[in-house]
């Protein structure tokens, strides 16, 4: 019997000390966040080309002033067009903040940089 108990605590304490770990590294990824706000750089020439194109501007003149980590509620990016099927499902992307020359341009962005929508 008292062999019995001995495995038990030790199971316990196996499992405590292995749930005590997760919590630790759970912590540290969120102590950090800006790391999840890195757009990769095709992602991020891929907007900058569709703002050259629509705006007429150069890209040199495009500047990158801030970088959100978002989840979209739909395949839309939230900004459906009219007559626009949108799959609802949870999309992960950026909301990325330009300033060209001198004015403020946000657009939303998945992750691959296949759908971009500007906010009006």
């Amino acid at each position: 019997m008292p062999k019995k108990w001995i495995m038990v605590l030790v199971c316990a304490g196996l499992l405590f000390a292995a749930c005590s770990t997760s919590q630790a590294n759970t912590s540290a990824t969120q102590e950090n966040p800006a790391l999840e706000d890195v757009v990769p750089p095709d992602v991020v020439l891929n907007v900058q080309n569709q703002i050259s194109e629509s705006l007429g501007v150069a890209a040199e003149t495009i500047q990158i002033e801030k970088v959100e980590k978002m989840d979209w509620p739909n395949s839309c990016l939230g900004l459906p067009e009219a007559d626009e099927a949108c799959a609802e499902a949870i999309t992960p992307g950026w909301l990325l903040t330009f300033n060209i020359n001198g004015q403020v341009y946000r657009y939303r962005v998945d992750e691959t940089g296949t759908v971009i929508r500007q906010e009006l």
